[in-house]
C-alpha cells in the first residue's frame, strides 16, 4: 500500500512539473508569438503560475464532488 502512495504522489508531482511545461509553452507562444502582448516566461515562471492558479482555484468549480457547508447551509439537497 505504501507503494502505491508513493507512486501516487510521485504521479502528482511528475503532472506539476509536465503542465508548468504545457503552461510555458502556450504562454509563449500565443500570448508572446501571436498576440505579443507580454514578455515570454521560463520555465520557473511558468512553474510559478501554475503553482498559484493551483492555489487560487483549487477545489472551486464544476466536478469537485465536495459539499460545501457554510454557516449550517448545504449546498446539495
Amino acid at each position: 500500500m505504501r507503494t502505491l502512495g508513493r507512486f501516487i504522489a510521485g504521479g502528482g508531482i511528475a503532472a506539476f512539473f509536465f503542465f508548468s511545461w504545457v503552461i510555458e509553452m502556450l504562454w509563449n507562444s500565443i500570448v508572446v508569438g501571436h498576440l505579443g502582448l507580454f514578455k515570454p516566461l521560463n520555465y520557473w515562471q511558468a512553474a510559478g503560475l501554475w503553482f498559484l492558479i493551483t492555489l487560487l482555484f483549487a477545489g472551486v468549480g464544476i466536478g469537485t464532488g465536495r459539499s460545501v457547508v457554510w454557516r449550517g447551509w448545504s449546498t446539495r439537497d
